[in-house]
């Protein structure tokens, strides 16, 4: 879609050039033009990123960490996540108690609440994504977000390695 209309753009640009019609009003819609091409070509960066490091073959639970944005003006939440490769998504905290100093997992209920613009951060050692109950699935791993706004976002999870 860019080469094409990288190529109209200069198409254009050539047939203004060969005319010798150069002058305010044409210089502006080139101007237009090009800005056009800038804006709707662009692709802006997808507010939802997720990765994960390859578990074992025996293991039935994984982690799913990156970040997951709410790219819309208003308030929404996360009603669930489905996957194609485990029976269950949980969002889940890592906290560790004062006292004893011991680092505790806990699991936060659907739904999770995220303000206009926020952006939730999905780490080690902090929130994340539980995956429970391996389905064997030859596929890339693929986590269905439902938002309350009545949108679904299907998202591939990218394998890294440590």
């Amino acid at each position: 879609m860019r080469v094409m209309a990288i190529t109209h753009l200069i198409s254009i640009l050539i047939e203004v050039l060969l005319l010798r019609k150069i002058n305010i009003t044409n210089s502006g819609i080139l101007l237009l033009i090009q800005v056009n091409l800038f804006v709707f070509c662009h692709k802006p960066s997808d507010p939802i990123q997720l990765w994960m490091t390859r578990p074992p073959e025996v293991a039935k639970t994984a982690a799913v960490y990156g970040q997951i944005t709410n790219s819309y003006g208003t308030d929404l939440t996360i009603l669930s996540i489905f996957s194609n490769g485990y029976q269950s998504v949980e969002f889940h905290e890592t906290s560790v108690d004062e006292t004893s100093q011991i680092a505790r997992m806990h699991k936060l209920e659907y739904p999770i609440a995220m303000k206009a613009g926020e952006t939730i951060l999905l780490e080690r050692s902090g929130k994340h994504l539980m995956l429970y109950d391996k389905v064997n699935s030859s596929e890339n791993l693929k986590l269905e977000i439902h938002f309350s706004n009545g949108e679904k976002r299907t998202v591939v999870v990218e394998e890294k390695s440590l």
